[in-house]
């Protein structure tokens, strides 16, 4: 293909796979794994197709720098078909008259204003190229939805009974006598309405007219704002703002039970975890994530004992982790806090997942020549009474003054 052909093909290549991009985020939250696989190493593919495309592009135009696309033999230069004409006259030069010079001159000057006057007739006119996609700062990766548990909703509101109350007055008794007291349970039912998640944007048609790759940017961005925004508020959400706790909001303050390390021992990051997961275990849980700012994580991977050796072990840079609990890195946690827990106890249901829409009778669009953009979600995030001491929260500063000996 020549150079307009490969920019046309990487300019409709790249919406492709935009698209499918699109199609491979609405998979993972609908939970489709083999759809999205399949759209996953199609999206490579496609990548690895576009590379040999721009490959293919810049060596054309790199030999063009180099000056190996010449011109055909019957498509000569200014400077060759200039010097062929005086090449011939050469000789009767040397002996014409005045008359004769204005002749030539006249010939020469019809030439000149005839004639492409540049001297690299023949060669291509540089044209502007695009490099594919938009260039922008990365955002932040959400994760809390990949650590919860999912479900999907099909009511406005989710119920549950849980037990409420429970008295044991189990005993070893003799034979015909009856136990001194009774065993005493209770239950209760609860619920968890559905929340609505929206955004809006609106758009010029002559925005849509004049960028053709403008529809699918501007819906990938949507999307991206409200998967952040609901990671967010999962994470430290409040039923005063979002209609439900985050996980953060609801997890039990770290507690030692008034144990410490021994005297002149100064604790680390690795030790509070210890004693948050085993705070963890003692009501019966299994944590299985702790999730950390970066900062947090270089504290702990620079840690030395007192030889200067490095106590993160090498191998946990490849798979994060202690105790076999996964460490999870991420900016959305504050710096110098940590969460841990066992996040199968925190589910988010799902009424209606991310619905996009273009309208263009909303208000005035239709005189203004504008088009708006929603998007919707209806969600809610559960975690039951009971389940609450499954997570544990706290800042290492706080943590470490606590697990020291005094």
């Amino acid at each position: 293909m020549d150079e307009k052909e490969l920019k046309l093909a990487l300019e409709t290549h790249g919406k492709e796979i935009q698209a499918k991009q699109v199609e491979l985020q609405s998979a993972v939250e609908g939970k489709l794994e083999a759809k999205a696989i399949e759209l996953k190493n199609l999206i490579d593919q496609m990548e690895l197709d576009r590379k040999e495309m721009q490959k293919q592009l810049d060596e054309q135009n790199l030999a063009i720098q180099k000056g190996q696309f010449k011109p055909s033999e019957d498509q000569k230069s200014f400077a060759q078909d200039l010097r062929e004409k005086l090449t011939a006259e050469i000789t009767a030069l040397k002996g014409m008259n005045s008359r004769d010079a204005k002749t030539l001159i006249m010939q020469v000057k019809s030439f000149l204003e005839g004639a492409n006057a540049s001297i690299t007739t023949g060669s291509l006119l540089p044209t502007p190229q695009f490099e594919v996609g938009v260039s922008k700062a990365p955002d932040r990766m959400p994760f809390m939805l990949d650590l919860v548990a999912k479900g999907v909703a099909n009511s406005l509101t989710i119920y549950w009974t849980q037990r409420k109350t429970r008295t044991d007055a189990t005993e070893w008794t003799a034979e015909g006598v009856a136990a001194a007291a009774q065993t005493v349970l209770g239950y209760e039912t609860k619920s968890a309405s559905m929340q609505n998640l929206s955004e809006f944007i609106k758009v010029s048609n002559n925005s849509f007219d004049d960028i053709d790759w403008l529809m699918s940017e501007v819906q990938g961005e949507l999307v991206t704002l409200m998967t952040l925004k609901l990671d967010a508020d999962i994470l430290n959400g409040t039923i005063a703002l979002n209609g439900f706790d985050g996980v953060y909001t609801l997890a039990t303050a770290f507690n030692a039970g008034g144990k410490t390390l021994e005297v002149g021992v100064t604790p680390n990051n690795f030790d509070v975890l210890k004693f948050a997961a085993t705070q963890i275990k003692k009501a019966h849980f299994k944590p299985n994530y702790v999730v950390l700012n970066p900062d947090d994580i270089l504290a702990m991977e620079l840690s030395r004992d007192k030889d200067g050796n490095y106590l993160w072990p090498p191998y946990l840079n490849v798979n994060p982790s202690f105790s076999g609990i996964q460490i999870v890195e991420n900016t959305g946690v504050t710096s110098g806090t940590y969460l841990i827990g066992d996040f199968t106890k925190a589910k988010f249901w799902t009424r209606k997942g991310m619905e996009l829409k273009v309208w263009e009778q909303n208000e005035n669009d239709v005189l203004t020549q504008m088009k708006t953009i929603t998007l919707y979600l209806r969600g809610t995030l559960v975690v039951k009474d009971a389940d609450v001491l499954a997570f544990v929260k706290d800042t290492f500063a706080d943590s470490i003054t606590e697990i020291t000996a005094v």
